[in-house]
């Protein structure tokens, strides 16, 4: 069953049964931003992007030109304009604690690195690298790069795609990449135990901008316990039949 909600997106919910706020059973939902009714649209630009995890840590940009178009059920950002948000408050993740981010999106080039997550200076931030094939993330002062085994993985031409990143709990922080559900092999596995500290979306210390559109952002702070498959499958099977995937 298809469901028009009259922003300009069509949802498939069939089948949906889970709801972030809900579950998992571990952990704790500390980001939820979700184009269905999150907005608040200022002459065709999103001003306001709410979060539903209920800790109303909103994506906002005051300055006019910096705000992203609200376009086919995504907010879709524009590098060369500077396109970004800032959040309400920072969110902070523990050395050596789990954590899954999950992320709809397209990419509409892949030139240069762009920004998901960032602290508006150098310290901390999560990116796709140029080219489309990696992703990079620093933590706790180390920049680690996330290397699936096949190519283009995050290429503009794979049109939306959910991707999601898992970092393992404990000492090692095994850093797990999937892509529509799926997990990628990686040749060397990426591991970073550090902490991190996020502010911004699409941004990293005023470059790096974003390029392309974020259709839906879930971020869950896990503590020092991680999901099981029966939860990550959940969460997986959401997003993807949410999204057409």
């Amino acid at each position: 069953m298809v469901l028009g909600l009259g922003i300009g997106a069509e949802y498939n919910y069939e089948a949906i049964r889970w709801d972030p706020s809900v579950l998992p059973q571990t952990g704790s939902l500390a980001l939820w931003l979700n184009f269905e009714d999150g907005q608040t649209i200022e002459t065709g630009n999103v001003a306001e992007w709410k979060d539903k995890s209920g800790n109303n840590n909103h994506a906002t940009q005051s300055v006019a030109i910096d705000r992203a178009a609200a376009s086919s059920g995504a907010l879709d950002f524009e590098s060369g304009e500077g396109d970004h948000y800032d959040f309400a408050s920072q969110i902070d993740i523990e050395e050596e604690n789990g954590f899954i981010l999950s992320i709809v999106c397209e990419i509409e080039s892949v030139s240069s690195n762009m920004t998901i997550l960032g602290l508006n200076n150098t310290q901390h931030f999560l990116e796709f690298q140029s080219g489309g094939d990696n992703v990079r993330i620093r933590l706790g002062g180390t920049t680690t790069s996330i290397s699936p085994s096949n190519a283009n993985e995050f290429h503009s031409s794979e049109g939306k795609f959910l991707l999601t990143l898992v970092r393992e709990a404990g000492a090692t922080g095994n850093l797990i990449l999937y892509k529509n559900g799926t997990v990628l092999a990686q040749g060397t596995q990426a591991k970073n135990p550090g902490d991190g500290e996020f502010a911004s979306l699409g941004v990293r210390n005023a470059d790096r901008f974003f390029d392309g559109k974020i259709h839906e952002v879930l971020l869950y702070l896990n503590g020092t316990d991680d999901w099981n498959d029966i939860e990550l499958g959940l969460m997986f099977d959401y997003l993807t039949t949410k999204h057409n995937l």
